[in-house]
């Protein structure tokens, strides 16, 4: 049931007949008026009809069913609802699952969403992206679509050769049971990375000009005050990986070859060693996301696919191709594309795209190779119609090169449906992070210093501690999802818990309040006994919000924009516990007026259920 969509359709059609103009036309070109006493629903003639005469029509029907009042004002036609007649269609046959419209067409989509490189644990620069991936496919779901989430695992590469490097130099110890094990291999990349580069930039001193030799001084400077803090925490791990590295002539070779015997599966040693610590690092991303309620269906190596040869396989593919150019002394693909083209793929007309490097001067393929690779496998894998890529806005130059590599290379539909879901980076005020020298806010610490937040104002207000996992869990996700995904996020983690205003927690304590209300009530409610004549004010602008639920929460799922369905829920939430507070609904000694209440609060408790539920956040029956 869309109850807003029958206003609008009985809307059309009045109009469609006064002014012979199609009526779908003037359904599709509806807006809400900005302020409430212009009307309900608004049409704003000029983007109908030029006819002059049409446009200065003032005379319309003086009601219908759903619609009691039409009135002009300037270029707008403005429809008032029949608040009676909408409160009829919306709770005569009102159920446990309103607002949650499936589509007719549903779709095979798989969400790819996080995926971090598994060298130290999760920190707050990939919150945003498991947040967003995780609702972004639970409002799929909740829409009807089959949704497939998946993690690729970046276990190939330099990174995890330089923590591969460093577990050896370790003699490969077993991880220590009184810390998580994330945690612990992410010290053994950042010291082993620390300590190559400090050694590098030494090496690097007696060659440089003045100026050279001021920045990298600098540069190791910091490197050394981070090393010592590093060793003060792990002062064994820092004082043998020191020892070990200093005895290695060339350790940029040793890393290349760990890089290359892993890529080519050539030392049974090297695979084993890597897949351990990856598998590792994995459980602990599991346990830090699981606390957000955060699971995938799958985990696909990198390494997977090159063992594989589909990456072999996409190079020959490539290398056969028209658009087979030198670039930089290698060979890479020339990604020309006529405008058209770059409409259909979503890439700017003005933007000059790179060629597409292929292979390496050495013969070892780049992740740009490999996401040609993947993105083809995860549409076979899933027989997938859709795949959405969470991924930071600062990789849409390869995911553009990425649609258009996959278009040219002959895969046209996958390219067309291959969609980038880009988003802003998360800053932690007064914190500049770098994983690489194990400088960084793990998602963990922000899960403890939110929960800590939490149950200061949980005991403040003598609530449930029960609860507390679940507000944590809130309070995090409000905080990304209420922002657009194009802009930046600003974490503050004292602003984020509130129960009073603006924050997931306020959501929820006002769906507890609803509830509350409800369960409390010891009378049937009866439709038959509603007084319609109090439908005014906060109770007209509730019904009004309760009627465009379905609508709101249906445009949010299919735009992807989480954003929206917030700031819905939070402005109708504001507007109930404002109303609540100057009006009683269980003392209310009127049956009709009590009635009316009760039906509200109803439709209240059954939004915000299902509007939360849409985005993973728990409505919680007590706060």
């Amino acid at each position: 049931m869309n109850p807003i969509k029958e206003v609008k359709l009985e809307f059309a059609k009045i109009l469609s007949q006064r002014l012979n103009i199609d009526q779908n036309k003037i359904y599709e070109n509806f807006e809400y008026p900005p302020k409430e006493q212009m009307g309900d629903v608004s049409l704003p003639l000029p983007t109908v009809t030029k006819n002059k005469e049409l446009l200065n029509i003032s005379d319309f029907p003086s009601s219908g069913k759903l619609i009691r009042e039409i009135k002009k004002s300037g270029i707008y036609i403005n429809g008032v609802i029949n608040e009676s007649e909408l409160f009829k269609l919306i709770f005569t046959n009102f159920t446990e699952d309103y607002g949650i419209e499936k589509i007719q067409k549903p779709q095979r989509i798989v969400v790819e969403h996080t995926s971090a490189n598994p060298i130290h644990p999760l920190h707050v620069g990939h919150l945003r992206n498991a947040i967003l991936g995780d609702a972004i496919a639970r409002m799929l779901k909740a829409r009807g679509h089959e949704v497939n989430i998946r993690f690729y695992v970046n276990d190939a590469g330099r990174q995890v050769a330089i923590l591969a490097l460093g577990y050896l130099l370790l003699g490969e110890p077993n991880p220590p049971r009184d810390e998580k094990i994330d945690q612990w291999i992410g010290a053994i990349y950042a010291i082993t990375n620390i300590l190559i580069e400090i050694n590098q930039l030494k090496k690097e001193l007696s060659s440089s000009n003045e100026e050279e030799y001021r920045q990298k001084i600098s540069k190791l400077d910091e490197l050394v005050s981070l090393a010592g803090k590093h060793r003060e925490k792990y002062p064994e791990i820092f004082d043998k990986l020191a020892d070990e590295i200093s005895k290695i002539e060339n350790i940029e070779e040793k890393i290349q070859n760990i890089i290359k015997n892993y890529e080519r599966h050539s030392d049974e040693k090297i695979v084993n060693v890597i897949r351990k610590l990856v598998n590792w690092t994995l459980e602990g991303f599991k346990g830090s996301l699981k606390i957000l309620d955060i699971h995938f269906d799958n985990f696909d190596y990198e390494s997977d696919l090159l063992w594989s040869k589909r990456v072999d396989e996409i190079v020959k593919l490539a290398l056969s191709s028209k658009n087979i150019k030198e670039h930089k002394g290698t060979i890479a693909l020339s990604l020309d594309l006529d405008p058209e083209t770059r409409k259909r793929l979503n890439i700017p007309l003005g933007l000059e795209l790179p060629p597409l490097v292929l292979v390496r001067s050495d013969g070892t393929t780049l992740y740009t190779t490999r996401d040609i690779a993947y993105s083809l496998y995860k549409f076979e894998v899933f027989s997938a119609n859709k795949v959405i890529n969470v991924i930071a806005e600062q990789q849409s130059v390869p995911q553009m090169q990425l649609r258009a590599s996959l278009y040219l290379l002959g895969f046209k539909d996958i390219a067309e449906n291959l969609i980038h879901y880009s988003y802003g980076m998360v800053n932690l005020q007064g914190m500049r992070m770098s994983g690489r020298l194990g400088r960084y806010v793990s998602l963990d610490e922000i899960i403890n210093e939110v929960k800590e937040v939490a149950e200061s104002k949980i005991k403040e207000k003598r609530g449930d501690l029960n609860n507390l996992p679940d507000i944590v869990n809130s309070a995090i996700r409000y905080a990304i999802l209420s922002v657009s995904a194009n802009k930046p996020v600003s974490f503050n983690i004292k602003n984020i818990v509130d129960f009073d205003q603006n924050s997931g927690p306020y959501l929820q304590y006002t769906y507890a309040r609803a509830y509350n209300i409800l369960v409390k009530n010891e009378e049937k409610i009866d439709i038959n006994k509603v007084d319609f004549s109090d439908i005014v004010d906060d109770k007209r602008r509730l019904l009004l919000s309760i009627a465009k639920f379905p609508e709101i929460a249906t445009k949010a799922v299919d735009e992807l924009r989480p954003e929206d369905l917030l700031g819905f829920m939070k402005s109708m939430a504001d507007i109930f516990n404002r109303w609540y507070n100057f009006e009683r609904v269980l003392q209310e000694p009127n049956e009709g007026k009590r009635m009316l209440r009760l039906f509200i609060v109803k439709g209240i408790e059954r939004v915000l259920y299902n509007g939360l539920n849409i985005v993973g956040i728990k409505p919680l029956k007590r706060m």
